[in-house]
């Protein structure tokens, strides 16, 4: 009799693990699976190593002690099956959600050996509740196949073949309506911002926002949306699954889920444009200091060396105008004389000559400068940075990033002024010339699309990177349309939507008051009757009377300096 039995627990345990390899065959075919994972919670050896034999790699985990995590190559192809028994349950579906921590989009084959059609709910609410859809459970017995439908509420499927199975992974992608809600944290502008307009209707936008409703509009779900003062708020909605998305660019963690990677955004610094020169400066900026310094020397050389070829009949003022008039190449007229002796005649070449070069390079460079304009040096290395008299806003969080980036910049440091998250956004898009600004350049490009038409900008960008990070949206753990999410978004990506949704950011950031275009070119501005106009006027005035006052000074002292000498002859008559 127990022979029988056993006999008969052979031939039942036979015909099961033919029908389990038969349904793995078949999903390997139609999955093009390249790894098939066997995960054993109880007895099943006999089943299961019927069902190994098949062409493709097989890794096997009898009862595990120690969890495992999936990873490496074939995490794209893998397929998993999960032998469960009625007193593993709880056991093997926690094991199979860490296994799959990250892969919930994967296929699941479960057999459930010893388990009833009562506890498939438990199963399927278990598994999508952990991220997973596409789950199929054999029953011992049971010719059928059992899944679910997960969108709105939880629908037990009984299917033929796996052919209906593959054929309701397209019926899986429409939401039905299903809830997803987005975390909006305060000045989070351009990835997502609201405004009414004119028709007073509520406008949600920015770049980020718009690839998550739209996803939601277009498989058919809803989203309800949740304010969030700041982002570690949202970080620990994420972490506890209160939202589903956080539509803000921020570092990956252990506590949520990531997207696909778009690409790697810039993270650096705006400086504040030079600011133009005043108008004298174009007056002393055409020669350098050693030239000035070489001219007034000759200046002084020549004064005196005509004073003493006129043998005292000019004065020095009188000596100095004369050559001041010739090296400003300008006539000597009767001052040479009506026959200029040989020294004169030859000092007034060298004078009119070196007057000419010296003249005209003059003021070819001063119409080149006042042509192109002179600015103070730009901001273009880490030490004109740690120059400038510039405060840095920012908030906690990059205050600890940034001591960890660039800890040997203690000048810089120094500049960095503890402000809130508003603050922050709120200078750098009024364009605050007090300060520097860092952020990604998505809210640096954001701020600075203000300046567009302006012929001189405000600020630009600063030329060395801070750092890079992966563009990704944040989500929680555990979300099953998770990887329809990327799809999704690496095709708006790719064709090109995604610049367009930056775009409408931009002219929304307009309509919203955010952006101002009123910002004005202000060093072209014309003022007329502007006090800086007179200071060269004065400038002159002030200069021509100082230099009159040297030169009547030192008259008058070589006046009183004066020494006669007498000289006495004795002659002897002889």
């Amino acid at each position: 009799m127990e022979l029988l039995y056993l006999n008969t627990l052979q031939s039942l345990s036979l015909l099961e693990g033919n029908r389990l390899v038969q349904t793995v065959q078949e999903l390997n075919n139609i999955y093009q699976t390249e790894l098939n994972v066997f995960l054993e919670f109880g007895n099943g050896a006999d089943i299961l190593e019927s069902a190994q034999g098949t062409f493709v790699p097989t890794l096997w985990i009898k009862n595990p002690q120690n969890q495992k995590v999936m990873k490496g190559n074939f995490t794209s192809c893998t397929l998993t099956i999960l032998y469960l028994e009625d007193e593993h349950l709880d056991r093997g579906l926690y094991y199979l959600a860490n296994w799959l921590w990250e892969y919930h989009h994967l296929e699941v084959l479960i057999f459930f050996n010893g388990g009833s059609y009562d506890k498939l709910i438990q199963i399927f609410s278990r598994c999508f509740n952990e991220g997973f859809v596409n789950v199929l459970v054999m029953l011992p017995g049971s010719d059928e196949l059992y899944t679910f439908m997960p969108y709105q509420d939880l629908k037990i499927l009984n299917l033929k073949s796996i052919k209906e199975f593959y054929s309701l992974s397209r019926k899986k992608m429409d939401l039905n309506g299903y809830n997803i809600t987005s975390g909006l944290v305060i000045a989070g502008a351009p990835r997502w911002f609201s405004f009414r307009d004119r028709q007073n209707r509520l406008i949600l936008t920015g770049y980020m926002l718009r690839m998550i409703v739209d996803f939601t509009n277009h498989f058919n779900g809803s989203v309800r949306l949740m304010n969030v003062l700041t982002v570690n708020d949202g970080l620990e909605l994420l972490a506890n699954r209160t939202i589903d998305f956080f539509p803000f660019l921020i570092r990956p963690l252990k506590s949520f889920s990531m997207s696909n990677i778009l690409y790697l955004e810039n993270c650096g610094l705006i400086v504040p444009t030079s600011r133009p020169l005043p108008n004298w400066v174009y007056l002393l900026r055409p020669y350098a200091f050693d030239t000035w310094i070489a001219w007034l020397i000759m200046l002084i050389y020549c004064s005196l060396a005509l004073r003493i070829l006129s043998k005292g009949q000019i004065s020095i003022s009188a000596a100095f105008l004369k050559v001041l008039r010739l090296v400003m190449y300008l006539s000597g007229s009767r001052d040479m004389g009506t026959r200029p002796t040989t020294r004169r005649l030859f000092l007034f070449v060298i004078l009119t000559t070196s007057g000419f070069i010296l003249t005209n390079l003059y003021v070819a460079q001063l119409s080149s400068n006042s042509a192109a304009g002179l600015y103070e040096k730009q901001i273009n290395t880490w030490e004109d940075l740690d120059k400038s008299d510039s405060i840095w806003p920012l908030i906690d969080v990059d205050i600890k990033t940034m001591e960890k980036l660039i800890p040997d910049r203690t000048k810089l440091l120094k500049k960095i002024v503890p402000t809130l998250e508003a603050d922050v956004d709120t200078y750098r898009r009024n364009l605050n010339t007090s300060c520097i600004h860092s952020g990604f350049f998505d809210r640096i490009d954001f701020a600075l699309y203000q300046q567009k038409f302006l012929r001189f900008p405000i600020f630009r960008k600063f030329p060395h990177l801070l750092y890079q990070q992966p563009l990704q949206i944040s989500a929680a753990f555990g979300r099953p349309y998770l990887q329809l999410f990327n799809w999704f978004v690496r095709k708006i990506f790719e064709s090109g939507i995604y610049l367009k949704m930056k775009d409408d950011a931009y002219r929304h950031g307009i309509q919203s008051g955010l952006l101002n275009l009123a910002f004005r070119d202000r060093h072209l501005e014309v003022k007329s009757n502007d006090v800086e106009y007179y200071y060269l006027i004065a400038g002159l005035w002030f200069g021509g009377l100082t230099l009159a006052t040297v030169c009547f000074l030192l008259e008058l002292l070589i006046g009183y300096a004066k020494i006669k000498v007498t000289i006495s002859c004795k002659m002897n008559i002889m």
